[in-house]
């Protein structure tokens, strides 16, 4: 089997919202390892998504060379003003012109995905309802990005089973009602912990015939779900990669005054070290309670058009 984790992240992917005031990124796992520890653990095909930038994926190719086992890829972050929410979407084998392309169309989800379209890139609508919190539009927002999108994340290693087993029940009856949907899977991990434990399966043997596959609808889905204690657990992975960060002399992301700023932040922030355990509990139980009442909505048999 032909395998590839479709989502994951390295140094380049931001810096984590919940902890701007530290300047802690959202992930600080190096290029290159991302691409030797996916490939130790049986992938053949890697890829870095980073939040809208391809700068992993070209130290990469950088580094190495254009390679069979890797392609371009980003999560590119698309608001849809009708919703009031942005989305994020997996691309995959863009150039990097179209990845500048790209950036002006985030502000309209509708126009980027029509330019996605158009350039025939294999792009992928990731956990569905992340964050999303109109519950009174719910529906109409499953509706929309059935129409928008073939294929999609079904399973995420960083969103609990219940999250993505709506997504896949979704999608059954949208295969039902006879529209050819793909699937794809992936560790979304920001630490090399879950790289490869959530991933893509297919029968085929080379890159152009998996991606084929993706597209057609064969993509098989395999591995991890998450839960409060793996969430945990990426969070302290972060944080505990920030602190030699700030302490390094040699790391020149923090100009002095920041470094001193940002250690003296970092010590007065210690005892509070069991914090990223009840934000992941409580995350989970806000996130499993939201998607439980997608689940009742959408599961009526009333209340999902088969017309998408």
């Amino acid at each position: 089997m032909f395998k590839a984790d479709f989502h994951c992240h390295s140094r380049f992917s931001g810096h984590a919202k919940h902890l701007s005031f530290l300047r802690c990124r959202d992930c600080y796992s190096q290029p290159l390892d991302v691409y030797y520890v996916a490939k130790r653990r049986g992938m053949d095909l890697v890829t870095i998504t980073d939040h809208d930038s391809i700068e992993g994926c070209l130290e990469v190719l950088n580094r190495l060379g254009e390679r069979p086992d890797f392609i371009m890829g980003e999560e590119v972050s698309a608001h849809f003003p009708e919703f009031r929410h942005t989305v994020h979407i997996g691309v995959y084998g863009l150039s990097e012109a179209q990845h500048r392309e790209l950036q002006p169309l985030r502000q309209n989800g509708e126009e980027l995905v029509a330019y996605l379209r158009r350039a025939n890139l294999l792009y992928v609508l990731n956990h569905f309802f992340h964050d999303f919190g109109d519950r009174a539009r719910v529906l109409a927002f499953i509706e929309r990005m059935a129409q928008l999108f073939d294929v999609f994340e079904v399973r995420n290693g960083s969103q609990q089973r219940e999250h993505n087993t709506l997504i896949a029940t979704l999608l059954e009856r949208l295969r039902r009602s006879g529209r050819q949907v793909g699937m794809v899977a992936g560790s979304d991990s920001h630490t090399l912990r879950r790289l490869g434990r959530t991933y893509t399966a297919s029968p085929a043997t080379t890159r152009e015939e998996f991606l084929a596959d993706i597209r057609a609808g064969r993509g098989q889905i395999c591995g991890a779900h998450s839960n409060h204690l793996s969430l945990a657990a990426d969070i302290y992975g972060v944080v505990l990669r920030y602190y030699p960060t700030v302490l390094s002399l040699r790391n020149g992301e923090f100009p002095p005054l920041l470094r001193v700023k940002n250690f003296f932040l970092s010590l007065a922030a210690a005892p509070f070290l069991f914090t990223p355990y009840v934000v992941a509990v409580r995350h989970s139980r806000i996130e499993r309670s939201r998607v439980n009442h997608y689940s009742r909505l959408c599961l009526d048999p009333q209340s999902f058009s088969s017309s998408t």
